[in-house]
């Protein structure tokens, strides 16, 4: 009897000596290895990245490119972004407000809905993002908003503190929402975001911790503009980033001023793969019911002129 309680302790005490040296020969060492500029730029920028699936980047029209980049994040967290770089020095790519159906009407619509009543014969839909925070009843933004040369709303909150402005000399900035007012009667677009994410090149510091999808709008000391959306909600695709995350995120990659935008369901990240057809298509996966793209107030649409 003793033999035998001797062999099944032998037999044990192998086993988990076995499972031990199994755990230490197959313990990982993680390794972002980027294969973009963009990519570089976030490894090499910030601490967010452990390791790095996949790092693509794509033309849709010159002056016009975007990033796709899948990876783990050093908190172990699965991350999926979409960034656009707009390069702002080509006079042919800008950027507009859009609204539902295309009229100065507050009220909820899909972007890629918005980006076809938009189209017309003057200039290329390329593609855009969800833009301000809006009430889910009647559409109405939190912030202000211009819409071609109209102010339909000039009001905002304290959890306002910039916007995205267009002036009519077609100059793209983000600016302060206090200042809003006295610039008003020069903008043809404006777009409100929410709080500062970067300024003066440095990630500014937040209390709110929470994690969600998110979009945002970044610019750069070379003029070119950043509009970016991190996929979350889905633990096993994308978990969402907090403020603060965010903000390294788009100061790595090369943000001097960074804001966010409404995010959750709502953001929403898609393209115009041929300026022939105009079919629409969307990149990211929006958090609501499995990725269905959700009505939104307004937003932020990438124009080339013909």
């Amino acid at each position: 009897m003793k033999s035998i309680q001797y062999l099944l302790f032998s037999l044990f005490i192998s086993l988990q000596v076995s499972c031990q040296t199994k755990s230490d020969d197959t313990f990982t060492t993680y390794k972002a290895v980027p294969k973009t500029e963009m990519g570089t730029q976030l490894v090499e920028n910030s601490n967010l990245v452990a390791q790095i699936f996949k790092d693509s980047t794509y033309t849709l029209t010159a002056g016009v490119q975007v990033n796709e980049l899948s990876y783990l994040a050093q908190k172990g967290y699965s991350m999926k972004t979409f960034v656009y770089t707009l390069d702002l020095n080509n006079p042919q790519i800008s950027v507009v407000a859009s609204m539902p159906h295309n009229k100065p009407e507050f009220a909820m619509q899909p972007m890629t809905a918005q980006a076809t009543a938009l189209l017309n014969p003057n200039f290329e839909v390329v593609g855009g993002v969800n833009g301000d925070f809006y009430d889910m009843t009647t559409g109405v933004p939190r912030g202000i908003f211009v819409f071609n040369g109209q102010v339909l709303r000039a009001a905002y909150t304290t959890r306002n503190e910039g916007y995205l402005a267009v002036n009519k000399h077609n100059k793209v900035s983000l600016e302060e929402i206090e200042n809003f007012d006295q610039q008003a009667q020069q903008l043809q677009q404006a777009v409100s975001g929410g709080v500062w994410l970067v300024k003066n090149g440095q990630t500014v510091a937040q209390t709110d911790k929470e994690i969600h999808p998110r979009t945002a709008v970044g610019l750069t000391k070379d003029n070119q503009l950043l509009l970016m959306v991190v996929d979350g909600r889905n633990y096993t695709w994308s978990n969402g980033m907090n403020y603060e995350d965010l903000g390294d995120f788009m100061r790595s990659i090369g943000s001097v001023k960074a804001l966010n935008l409404d995010g959750g369901g709502s953001s929403t990240f898609f393209i115009n793969p041929n300026f022939s057809v105009n079919r629409f298509e969307i990149r990211n996966l929006p958090a609501d019911n499995g990725g269905i793209e959700r009505a939104v107030g307004n937003g932020i649409i990438i124009t080339k002129t013909k």
